[in-house]
């Protein structure tokens, strides 16, 4: 009698998990099957190009994983349109525009993965040099610029696929080949991932369900940072969607959002920039999470403090000789002031490049205080929002301030970066989601 109690008290838990474990599966047999299949070689299967063209990568498995996710993500489409017992604009547009920009996405994603990315390439040989032993951060191999973390997890997956398919290093591109495979896969994955965080978010900010939709396709569809992310097979994304879990956890699991905060600063440093306000607002769980996330998966890095090789070799690079950018391309503070000060150089024999790391540093620190005066009038203005409104608007007041300053921190993130490209931009979508919808209703034409 007591287990049929028990059961029955789980199967409504099982059914609402069954069909997440369902579609983690079947992710896992489209992203593992094109890799067997390749290496069956079935004359059945045709191939764009071979890997005979030199710098071009076998593009089978990428062309048989844009069919298996293709599958499902139509499959997955018509079973929630099937589960809707009333069709309409309202209920179809949330479930069907995500799979025009999925499919989008797919499309640029697979034709730009030949060959790698400049800067994927970076990410490879630095693991290359963790597994060899070498400095990542080797002046000769200088575009490697981030915490050791990637370095580390795709000299992992390179180990891990050379033992699971047996090479043994026979081939070592072959291998490298495959890790960039699962790699773009993750890329994909975590592109749909922020699609589905940011349109929680648009909901969480008061949008309704068309406009969440329609809004948030736009800003994954005209998006030149997502683009170039895609091209250069960059790891913003991944950021990203630890700035979105931040942002949406924050005012009821602040511990979780710190945890959320950590993992973006091991894999780039701009989720640090959230301490800030939680710091100014006493968010000291969030605080807490933090530090426990960083140092739990430091600890995890160093083989529990008794490796800190890769982090001294990052803190040597970080410390003396982080990029300083000068390309025009580059959207940094330190870009804007270093080529400004190249225009007195075309007139006279001056130089004023001695000044710049002044000039840089005091509008660092300028832009540091003006963001502290906005915490801190947003903790005034919530005060009174508090004490104007009604009970029943407290959640979003509430929400109002943990929201505005999370977003501010990714704007502080990308101000005072030493180095910010086209690509970094993709962060900005929270901040454009904000922007659209506070000020939709008096600045329209802005927005």
């Amino acid at each position: 009698m007591k287990l049929n109690t028990h059961i029955q008290t789980l199967a409504p838990r099982f059914k609402s998990i069954f069909p997440v474990l369902l579609y983690v599966l079947a992710v896992l047999l489209v992203t593992i099957l094109p890799v067997v299949f390749w290496q069956m070689k079935l004359s059945i299967v045709a191939r764009t190009y071979d890997g005979s063209v030199p710098g071009m990568l076998d593009s089978q498995p990428f062309e048989l994983f844009g069919l298996f996710i293709s599958i499902v993500l139509v499959a997955a489409t018509w079973l929630n349109i099937e589960k809707q017992k009333k069709k309409s604009l309202i209920t179809l547009t949330p479930i069907i525009l995500p799979l025009f920009v999925s499919l989008q996405i797919l499309f640029v994603l697979l034709e730009e993965s030949h060959p790698q990315g400049s800067d994927y390439l970076c990410y490879e040989n630095a693991a290359q040099a963790v597994i060899t032993g070498l400095n990542p951060y080797s002046v000769y191999l200088k575009c490697y610029l981030y915490p050791p973390l990637q370095a580390q997890v795709l000299a992992f997956l390179y180990q891990a696929t050379d033992w699971g398919l047996m090479f043994h290093s026979e081939n070592p591109q072959k291998v490298w080949n495959i890790v960039f495979y699962f790699y773009q896969c993750g890329q994909f994955l975590q592109i749909l991932l922020a699609y589905y965080l940011t349109y929680q978010l648009a909901q969480k900010m008061g949008l309704r369900v068309i406009p969440a939709s329609l809004i948030v396709s736009a800003l994954f569809l005209f998006n030149d940072p997502l683009v170039r992310t895609i091209k250069f097979n960059q790891i913003n994304v991944w950021v990203l969607n630890c700035f979105l879990l931040t942002i949406l956890w924050v005012p009821r699991h602040p511990f979780f959002s710190g945890l959320a905060v950590a993992l973006g600063a091991h894999i780039k440093l701009y989720t640090f920039s959230l301490l800030l306000p939680w710091t100014l607002t006493k968010q000291w769980r969030a605080v807490l999470g933090v530090i426990a996330g960083f140092s739990a998966i430091l600890l995890l890095q160093t083989d529990f403090g008794q490796d800190w090789t890769l982090w001294q070799q990052f803190l040597g690079y970080f410390t003396q000789r982080v990029e300083k950018p000068s390309n025009y391309r580059n959207s940094s503070i330190w870009s804007f002031i270093y080529n400004f000060a190249k225009i007195p150089g075309r007139f006279t024999d001056a130089s004023f490049f001695d000044f710049v790391p002044f000039v840089i540093a005091a509008m660092n620190l300028l832009i540091v205080a003006w963001f502290i005066v906005r915490v801190v009038k947003r903790e005034k203005a919530y005060s009174e929002l508090v004490k104007a409104s009604n009970p029943s608007r407290s959640s979003w007041n509430e929400t109002y301030r943990s929201y505005g300053d999370a977003i501010d921190a990714i704007s502080l993130g990308l101000l005072v970066s030493p180095s910010v490209w086209e690509h970094h931009y993709v962060l900005a979508i929270p901040i454009a989601l904000w922007a659209i919808v506070l000020r939709r209703h008096d600045r329209l034409w802005l927005t």
